[in-house]
């Protein structure tokens, strides 16, 4: 087996990652928005990580680095680490993330929101909502197109 395929097999969003992660995901998809329930409703963590794990090695390389980077300079600009912050003070600081001047900042957020978003509407429960049929791959009947 070669390097990549063993790494991609490798648990990334586990521990200490999985428990940022799933605060990230929380702060951005809060309860009480387009579908009423939020990231926190549903066991995401294990379809993130499949997500992640299917990117270029270099991608799941640095996944990790951006949770610490998220991790650590809310420490240094809200006082608190990520894991730390309320969901308000968390959606506020990711927001700040994607206001920022600095590009990587701005991507950090991007590639956060992608595979929460992927996450999210990949769950039967939240394509239910959109009138989604997974297996089906179309809208239910009756619904609109």
């Amino acid at each position: 087996m070669n390097a990549p395929e063993k790494n991609a097999g490798q648990r990334i969003l586990g521990g200490r990652y999985g428990a940022i992660f799933s605060a990230v995901m929380n702060a951005i998809i809060p309860r009480g928005g387009a579908f009423g329930p939020g990231a926190a409703d549903y066991d995401l963590l294990p379809r993130a990580d499949e997500i992640v794990r299917s990117y270029d090695p270099a991608i799941r390389k640095i996944f990790p680095l951006v949770l610490d980077y998220v991790q650590f300079s809310a420490l240094l600009r809200k006082g608190r680490l990520f894991t730390g912050l309320d969901e308000r003070k968390g959606m506020e600081f990711l927001g700040s993330m994607e206001r920022s001047p600095f590009f990587y900042r701005r991507m950090f957020i991007l590639l956060l929101k992608l595979v929460t978003m992927l996450a999210f509407y990949d769950s039967d429960e939240t394509a239910r909502f959109a009138g989604y049929e997974h297996d089906w791959c179309h809208l239910k009947k009756g619904q609109a197109s």
